[in-house]
């Protein structure tokens, strides 16, 4: 009898341990970074590419449209200035690396992605940044300059 009320205990401990596991997890996995400011759309060539365009990993993720405000000299965000755009909930910790668009897209499978950013901003630079979201889970913003703003798009990659 000893031993069943053991193993029982033993039980609804894992399970407990689970659930503050998955609430913990929760909490940032589902946290949604800015992609628009209010009231802006992307450029129409972005717009029409998102609702073709689908992100191939683990898990199929459409793109999204991304149209942020940025009036900083010189260029395209840093990683820090990136963060704060997109309201990074760890602005200091965030973890985001850019990336080459050609490293990234090293196969040609995302060209029309590019091609319609890229013509977004009549020819201008191009970078990609990737923000790890969590263990698994990273997105990748496909972004350039366009006036006093960033236009482009972005994608959930699920990365096991």
């Amino acid at each position: 009898m000893s031993s069943d009320q053991d193993y029982m205990a033993f039980l609804n401990k894992a399970n407990n341990d689970a659930d503050e596991a998955h609430a913990k997890s929760s909490k940032t996995a589902y946290t949604q970074l800015k992609t628009l400011d209010a009231g802006q759309t992307a450029p129409q060539g972005i717009a029409k590419m998102c609702k073709e365009a689908v992100y191939t990993s683990d898990a199929d993720e459409p793109f999204e449209p991304v149209s942020l405000k940025f009036t900083g000299a010189g260029g395209l965000p840093d990683e820090e200035e990136f963060a704060k755009l997109i309201e990074h909930w760890e602005v200091a910790k965030a973890e985001i690396s850019i990336l080459d668009p050609l490293d990234w897209d090293s196969n040609g499978q995302y060209r029309q992605v590019l091609e319609a950013v890229r013509d977004a901003s009549k020819g201008n630079d191009v970078r990609v940044y990737r923000v790890v979201r969590d263990t698994t889970r990273v997105e990748y913003w496909v972004i350039t300059k366009a006036g006093e703003r960033i236009v482009g798009a972005k994608a959930l990659a699920v990365e096991s």
